[in-house]
């Protein structure tokens, strides 16, 4: 043998010994990457709904904390307070509907992004991979179908 193909044969070798070290580059098998793409979707799909879980907790709690304030600054209006206590609890009241507010832009945040995961892995609301050409129901909408040249059984008067 001559130096060429005895230095291909360790080349060859070498990248074989490598394939099967690190076993991720050696998915030749469809199903062992597919099955890591779900579990990857999988796990994005779980922390995203984790984080809404717990952005709709804090939503519950602020909530709470809002109507207790709110029952508080009734208390001082039927016990006739001071303008400033009243003005204090009407800022920490304020302060709270901001707080809801905020948490409810997270909420909707988290919702759709959630959605948009859904969406990308081929289940939830605006998919179109199981109609690429999606013009509408029975082609009522868009391509071909599009309602300004055509009524509902193609006819044009």
């Amino acid at each position: 043998m001559n130096t060429k193909s005895r230095v291909a044969l360790l080349a060859a070798g070498i990248v074989s010994l490598l394939a099967f070290t690190v076993p991720n580059r050696a998915d030749a098998d469809w199903r062992s990457r597919q099955r890591d793409l779900d579990r990857r979707a999988s796990r994005a799909q779980e922390s995203a709904r984790a984080e809404l879980q717990r952005d709709r907790s804090e939503l519950q709690r602020d909530y709470a904390e809002l109507e207790r304030d709110r029952a508080d600054l009734r208390r001082l209006y039927r016990s006739g307070a001071s303008r400033s206590e009243i003005e204090r609890k009407k800022a920490e009241i304020r302060r709270g509907l901001n707080e809801v507010a905020q948490g409810r832009r997270e909420v909707r945040d988290d919702m759709g992004q959630l959605r948009g995961n859904l969406d990308q892995y081929g289940y939830g609301l605006g998919n179109d991979s199981w109609n690429r050409n999606n013009n509408g129901w029975w082609g009522w909408l868009g391509g071909n179908g599009r309602a300004d040249n055509r009524d509902r059984w193609g006819y044009r008067d």
